[in-house]
């Protein structure tokens, strides 16, 4: 197939897949439905270069070639969901490995990954043990079972600070960098740390790169929404206000009644 990658297009509504890119049938796949002659795999792989070019509509394909192509996007779709979850299993805590994601998770998943930049962040509110490091994980677990090719980072503000801090790591603009550019950034655990004029620093420049670029996050904070300004800082709360959609997680604390 010899079309531009920035003419293709391809109905992920009809297919049934997450937004994405994926390898296109062509010539090998026409043959398996042709008529056994080399003109009608020609004709075949034809028509599916002016179908992902937006000539061919789906509604005018035969029922033989919709469901090759759908078949071949649906087999790249599990094996990416594969990968996916592999790369979670292979980052996620043990505590939370059977973290379940519910509707809300799975709404913001599909959310996320079908638009990127035009998705919000999530803000989890709530005192300890309320169970909101256990939703950021059954929310990442959620994501990776779309099979969308996401990279996720998870920190700690402790870890993040320690990371980040002159003599932290050999490089922590470097660090700072893969932070604010990966794809989707986890950060548990938001004020929890001292604030001084250091920590409220990196803070905001991590925050106000993910902003300005429309980057998704997912934050936790024991801090009660309307305090966030007293502990993080007027210009970091500001932001994640306009950026997220909060979650107050409400009850007990859940590590004492489990006697954990």
């Amino acid at each position: 197939m010899t079309t531009e990658p920035s003419k293709i297009r391809i109905d992920i509504a009809a297919y049934g897949i997450p937004a994405g890119t994926y390898a296109l049938p062509g010539l090998a796949h026409a043959r398996s439905i042709a008529d056994g002659t080399e003109a009608d795999e020609l004709r075949i792989a034809d028509r599916f270069a002016r179908h992902f070019t937006g000539q061919l509509p789906t509604s005018e394909l035969t029922p033989a070639e919709f469901n090759l192509i759908r078949d071949d996007l649906h087999e790249q779709v599990a094996e990416r969901r594969e990968q996916a979850l592999a790369r979670f299993e292979r980052a996620v805590p043990r505590r939370f490995t059977h973290a379940v994601p519910g509707d809300q998770a799975t709404t913001w998943a599909t959310q996320v990954t079908s638009d990127l930049h035009g998705s919000r962040s999530l803000l989890f509110t709530g005192t300890v043990g309320t169970g909101k490091t256990h939703s950021a994980w059954s929310t990442l677990r959620a994501v990776a079972e779309t099979g969308a090719n996401l990279r996720f980072l998870a920190i700690t503000e402790a870890d993040l600070f320690a990371r980040l801090r002159p003599g932290g790591s050999a490089s922590p603009e470097s660090e700072l960098e893969s932070l604010a550019a990966v794809d989707l950034l986890f950060v548990d655990d938001l004020g929890a740390a001292k604030n001084t004029e250091w920590t409220e620093e990196i803070t905001y420049r991590l925050v106000n790169r993910r902003y300005e670029e429309c980057q998704p996050c997912i934050f936790t904070t024991n801090a009660p929404a309307l305090e966030l300004s007293a502990i993080v800082g007027d210009r970091i709360a500001s932001r994640l206000q306009q950026m997220c959609d909060l979650i107050p997680m409400t009850g007990a604390d859940r590590r004492k009644d489990n006697g954990q």
